[in-house]
């Protein structure tokens, strides 16, 4: 980001602006069909974190989501327990988006609003982002996915954010699969950190996985979010 820095206003506002009009040319790709079957899940963690932070001030949340797809189009709805130092107890997050495959390409883009519940009053604690997802398989193995997410306005005092991400993922058996990722998060008139992640997803039945996963950034000396932790999380789906 020199998008990625707090100077450069004038690319971070073309940026969205990219995302956006990929968001709507996506959805003009699409012919209409009928709906899919609605789909969901439910889980626990031992701590809800969101862009490599803690959001659940070392405290086990509960989680769920629903969504609705038709033909690639889809509308989603997302709930987990979180905290904030202005009294929020829960972060709730509504999307809609449109996925499908480009050649070899899968490619999701999706515009969300998110609001962390139950803040004290005159906390800006609801903002919009916009996300692009770009993934390919390298092998029957290996995978790989690129993701760009903008706000123009992100939570609390902060300006237009940034978080990019690359992801890389490894089939180890049939029920197995280590994943790594690191992201860049940069925010005008916000606090800049690099994030990573690894770990395994194990499922136990076609409905039930589980997730280990050590998450640490750069910016220890920010505060208790921003230290290293090691996640466990077991979810449902249907």
């Amino acid at each position: 980001m020199d998008i990625y820095t707090k100077k450069c206003r004038t690319p971070a506002q073309v940026g969205g602006a990219i995302l956006t009009a990929t968001f709507v040319g996506c959805l003009a790709m699409a012919a209409p069909a009928s709906a899919d079957p609605i789909s969901g899940q439910v889980g626990v963690a031992s701590e809800y974190t969101g862009k490599g932070l803690g959001k659940s001030d070392e405290d086990p949340a509960f989680f769920g989501s629903m969504r609705w797809e038709t033909n690639g189009f889809y509308a989603s709805g997302f709930f987990s327990q979180a905290t904030s130092s202005k009294g929020a107890d829960a972060e709730v997050i509504a999307a809609v988006g449109y996925q499908r495959d480009i050649g070899d390409w899968g490619v999701d883009v999706q515009a969300m609003h998110r609001q962390m519940a139950h803040e004290t009053n005159g906390v800006d604690s609801a903002y919009v982002e916009v996300q692009a997802d770009v993934s390919r398989d390298l092998t029957d193995q290996l995978g790989a996915r690129i993701r760009v997410n903008y706000s123009p306005d992100t939570y609390g005092a902060g300006d237009a954010a940034w978080w990019s991400e690359a992801q890389a993922t490894v089939k180890l058996t049939p029920r197995d699969k280590l994943s790594a990722a690191y992201g860049l998060r940069r925010i005008e008139s916000g606090v800049d950190y690099d994030a990573w992640n690894v770990g395994v997803k194990h499922k136990f039945s076609p409905a039930i996985s589980g997730d280990l996963r050590w998450y640490d950034t750069d910016g220890h000396d920010l505060g208790s979010r921003y230290e290293s932790r090691l996640v466990a999380s077991l979810s449902y789906s249907f």
